[in-house]
């Protein structure tokens, strides 16, 4: 009689482990997609926002440089200014990109996948 108790007490322990192991399975993808729409939200979020920024930028630098050209009297030397701001803006942001955009969005993913 011992022996058939601990055969259906190990079987009864073996279908627990089992059951808990395919619920913390379940779990463990439950949070990775959670996760994984967080961050794809967020991603989405900054695009969309990168998008009519880069609108905004564009159209202010159109005013400037009608707005420079009606000053000094030439739209193309007014535009061929702003062109430089925008070159030079541009140059300083290749080489600080790591500390103004790699690092920033790495700390934003990371930050969401380990949330």
């Amino acid at each position: 009689m011992k022996t058939e108790e601990m055969l259906s007490s190990a079987g009864e322990t073996f279908e627990f482990a089992r059951a808990y192991v395919e619920q913390q399975r379940d779990y463990i993808r439950l949070e990775t997609s959670k996760r994984l729409a967080k961050t794809t939200s967020n991603l989405a979020t900054l695009l969309i926002i990168a998008i009519l920024g880069f609108m905004v930028f564009l159209f202010f630098c159109i005013a400037v440089g009608l707005l420079l050209g009606n000053l000094w009297g030439s739209y193309a030397m007014a535009f061929f200014f702003v062109t430089g701001v925008i070159a030079l803006t541009t140059f300083l942001i290749y080489f600080f990109k790591d500390k103004i955009i790699t690092n920033p969005i790495v700390a934003l993913i990371v930050r969401d996948l380990l949330d």
